[in-house]
C-alpha cells in the first residue's frame, strides 16, 4: 500500500467534510428553516431527518449519531415534542429507555419542505457550468460508491 496516497486521502477527507457540512447546513437547511419559521435550528432539522430515515430511535442513539451532547439533546427533543413534530415512547423492553419517533405532523413537515430544499440546491448549483455539474455528479457518485465499501 502506498502510504503517501493514504495520507493524502486522509487529509482530503478531513478538510472536505467540514466544507460540505457547512454548505449543506448554511445554504440548504437554513432555507427550509426560514420557510418553517417555528424557531427550529439545524440540529432540530437533523434530528427530524434522521428519524425519517431510521425510524424510532432512543435519545442516546440520536445524540451519538449526530454527535450532539446528551444535555443538549434533552432540550432539542423537548422543543420538537412541544411543536408536535416528535413524540416520546417508553421502550417495550426497558421502560427506562425513552424512544423518539416522528409524528404524522413531523412526517408531513419533511415532505412539505423537501421541495424547498431541492429548489435551494438547484438555485445554488445553477451558478455552475454544465461541465462542472457533470463533473460534480460523477465525483459524488464515485465517492458514494467508494464510501459504501467502508460501511
Amino acid at each position: 500500500m502506498d502510504y503517501s496516497i493514504l495520507e493524502r486521502v486522509t487529509e482530503d477527507l478531513l478538510s472536505i467534510l467540514p466544507v460540505i457540512f457547512r454548505i449543506v447546513r448554511n445554504r440548504f437547511i437554513r432555507t427550509v428553516l426560514i420557510d418553517i419559521g417555528a424557531d427550529i435550528t439545524p440540529h432540530h432539522f437533523e434530528i427530524i431527518h434522521l428519524l425519517m430515515e431510521e425510524g424510532t430511535m432512543h435519545v442516546a442513539e440520536i445524540g451519538q449519531r449526530l454527535e450532539i451532547a446528551r444535555a443538549q439533546m434533552t432540550q432539542l427533543i423537548e422543543k420538537l415534542v412541544d411543536l408536535g413534530i416528535v413524540e416520546r415512547q417508553s421502550d417495550t423492553n426497558d421502560r427506562r429507555i425513552i424512544n423518539i419517533s416522528l409524528t404524522q405532523q413531523g412526517i408531513l413537515l419533511l415532505e412539505e419542505h423537501k421541495h424547498t430544499v431541492e429548489e435551494a440546491i438547484r438555485e445554488t448549483m445553477s451558478s455552475l457550468s454544465d461541465d462542472e455539474l457533470e463533473e460534480l455528479s460523477d465525483s459524488l457518485r464515485k465517492l458514494w460508491s467508494i464510501l459504501g465499501k467502508l460501511e
